[in-house]
C-alpha cells in the first residue's frame, strides 16, 4: 500500500499547499521540528515540497522554504500559505511568523524560476491593517487569477476588529494586477460564527463558485460554501463539511482534465494515546476527489488511481457474535428486528481495504461497520447508517457517562470521560431508503480509518489503542444485508 503520509524523514505533516503545473502535481506542505509536541515550539514550521503525477508515486524535493533566523520576519516559522505559476516564475505567498512582533503573522512573498529554489522577500507584502482588523490572527493567504475580474486575487484569514469575540472570524480579500502591489476590498466572507476560518481558498467549477476554509472551534474540520458569485452570498450546502473533523486544512487542486482533488491531513494525540489530545499536524490522507452535483453541491470520493493501491486479495472468515446471521455465498444477511445482532471478520493485517455493498429494510435504528473492537463490544469504533434521523456518523464507544451513575453501575469497567470530539466523533446527514444499495469503501492504515461512504460522504480519524477485532458487522433493530464483500492489502 503506497499512500503518502509523511516526508521520508517522518516529520509531523499537515498544511497540503497544492499546484498543479505542466502535468505535474506540486504539494507543498508544513512538517514540524523534530520531537515538538507543544506551542509555540511545534509551529517553526518549514516548508516541504513532494511532486506526482498519478497521486500514488511521489519524488521529495529539498524544502521551499525554512523559518530564518535571530530577527527575521519569520523566525518562529514558515507557516501556510499558497503557491501559483505565472508570468514565467513560481510565486509562493506565506504567513511569516514572528511571535515578538505586533504584528505576529505577516504575509510575505517568494519567488523561483525552477520551483525548487526560492527567494524570500525581506520585507511582508500584506500587514493586518488595525483600523478594521486585529493584528494577531492574519494568515494562511490563498492567491489565484481571478479571469472574470481580470486581476489576482489573494484571499487572508482574519478577524475584525470588533464583534463578539468568539465570532469575528472573516476572510479578507485584497486584490492586484501584476502579485506585488495589492489593493484592499475587505471581507469577501464574513459568517460570524466562528473564531478563525483557517487555510480559505476559492475556486470555479461549471456557472457555481465555491470557498472553503477551517475551523478549530464549533464543530471543526474543512467546510466549503457555494454561491454563483465570488461575492457570495455563500451558502452552506446539505452535507457540510469535506472530511469529518480530523480532516484537517485542506486545499484542493484541478488537473488539466478538471478532476479536482482535496488534500488533508489527520491529527495525530500528544502521545500515542486515545486519551491524550490532539495536537497540530499528523499524516496525510487519501486525497479526496470532488463530485459535483447539478444544484451546484459537492460529493466526495476515493480517487480511482488509489486502486493501484490495493492488488492483492485477503481471505477472511465471518465469526458470528450475537443474533441471527446467515452467511451464504459471500452474503451476510443479518435479520434483527427489535435487538442487536453483530459478529466480526478474522482480518489480521495492520494495512487493509474493505469494500461491501449495504443494503437495509425495514430499520428503526441503524445498520453499520463495527472497527477497532475488543470481544464484547464494550470498547470499538462503529460506523452507521441510522434510518430514522437519515444520518451517517462514527461513534467511539464507551460514550462518557455521568460519573454518578458510572461509579455506581457495577457492569461499567472503564468510565470513558467527554472529550472534544465528543462520542459521535463524525456525523452528516444521508439520504437513506429501504433495500437502497449503498457501497462503503474502507481504508485502515494502522490506527487511521478513512471512510467513503457511497462515494458522498467522507469520515476520518485516527485511534492507537490495540484491539482483538479490526472490523465486523452490526445490525440494531432492522434487516441488513452485505454483499460484495471483499479484502485487499
Amino acid at each position: 500500500m503506497n499512500i503518502f503520509r509523511r516526508n521520508h524523514e517522518g516529520l509531523v505533516s499537515g498544511d497540503a499547499i497544492p499546484l498543479y503545473h505542466n502535468g505535474v502535481f506540486h504539494i507543498f506542505y508544513l512538517t514540524s521540528p523534530p520531537n515538538t509536541v507543544n506551542w509555540p515550539e511545534r509551529i517553526r514550521t518549514t516548508w516541504q515540497h513532494a511532486i506526482t503525477k498519478d497521486l500514488i508515486n511521489w519524488q521529495e524535493l529539498e524544502p521551499a522554504l525554512v523559518p530564518g533566523e535571530g530577527n527575521a520576519i519569520d523566525k518562529d516559522g514558515c507557516w501556510t500559505g499558497s503557491a501559483i505559476y505565472a508570468n514565467g516564475k513560481f510565486h509562493i505567498f506565506y504567513t511569516a511568523a514572528d511571535l515578538d512582533s505586533k504584528y505576529q503573522q505577516k504575509i510575505v512573498h517568494a519567488v523561483s524560476d525552477d520551483g525548487i529554489s526560492f527567494v524570500k522577500e525581506t520585507t511582508p507584502c500584506i500587514v493586518a491593517d488595525a483600523d478594521y482588523y486585529e493584528t494577531v490572527d492574519w494568515r494562511d493567504p490563498y492567491v489565484f487569477y481571478n479571469e472574470e475580474d481580470a486581476c489576482y486575487w489573494i484571499l487572508i484569514a482574519g478577524r475584525k476588529n470588533n464583534g463578539p469575540d468568539t465570532r469575528r472570524g472573516c476572510i479578507v480579500l485584497y486584490k492586484s494586477q501584476d502579485l506585488y502591489k495589492w489593493k484592499h476590498y475587505g471581507p469577501i466572507y464574513d459568517p460570524g460564527y466562528t473564531n478563525v476560518t483557517e487555510c480559505p481558498e476559492m475556486f470555479k467549477m461549471g456557472e457555481y463558485w465555491y470557498i472553503s476554509h477551517s475551523r478549530f472551534s464549533e464543530s471543526g474540520g474543512t467546510v466549503y460554501r457555494y454561491s454563483k458569485s465570488p461575492y457570495g452570498p455563500w451558502r452552506t450546502p446539505k452535507y457540510d463539511g469535506i472530511g469529518g473533523r480530523r480532516f484537517y486544512a485542506a486545499k484542493s487542486a484541478a488537473n488539466d482534465e478538471g478532476r479536482r482533488f482535496y488534500f488533508g491531513w489527520v491529527h495525530e494525540r500528544a502521545t500515542p494515546d486515545d486519551k491524550d489530545h490532539w495536537c497540530w499536524g499528523g499524516d496525510f490522507c487519501i486525497p479526496h476527489e470532488i463530485v459535483q452535483r447539478t444544484d451546484g453541491q459537492l460529493d466526495f470520493k476515493m480517487p480511482e488511481e488509489f486502486n493501484e493501491c490495493f492488488t492483492e486479495r485477503v481471505d477472511s472468515l465471518f465469526k458470528r457474535q450475537q443474533g441471527d446471521i446467515n452467511i451464504n455465498d459471500g452474503s451476510i444477511t443479518v435479520d434483527s428486528i427489535g435487538k442487536m445482532s453483530f459478529g466480526f471478520f478474522d482480518i489480521k493485517e495492520a494495512k487493509y481495504r474493505f469494500r461491501c455493498t449495504l443494503t437495509m429494510d425495514d430499520c428503526r435504528d441503524s445498520v453499520g461497520i463495527i472497527l477497532k473492537s475488543n470481544e464484547e463490544l464494550s470498547e470499538y469504533y462503529l460506523l452507521s447508517l441510522e434510518f430514522p434521523m437519515q444520518r451517517v456518523s462514527l461513534t467511539k464507544f464507551p460514550v462518557p457517562m455521568d460519573p454518578y451513575w458510572a461509579a455506581a453501575s457495577v457492569a461499567v469497567k472503564d468510565f470513558s470521560m467527554a472529550e472534544v470530539d465528543g462520542p459521535r466523533v463524525c456525523e452528516k446527514s444521508f439520504n437513506i431508503e429501504n433495500n437502497q444499495a449503498i457501497n462503503l469503501d474502507i481504508v485502515v492504515d494502522n490506527g487511521i480509518m478513512e471512510m467513503f461512504i457511497d462515494d458522498k460522504v467522507t469520515f476520518t480519524f485516527r485511534c492507537y489503542r490495540d484491539s482483538e477485532y479490526e472490523i465486523g458487522l452490526l445490525v440494531q433493530d432492522g434487516k441488513g444485508k452485505f454483499d460484495n464483500i471483499v479484502f485487499q492489502k
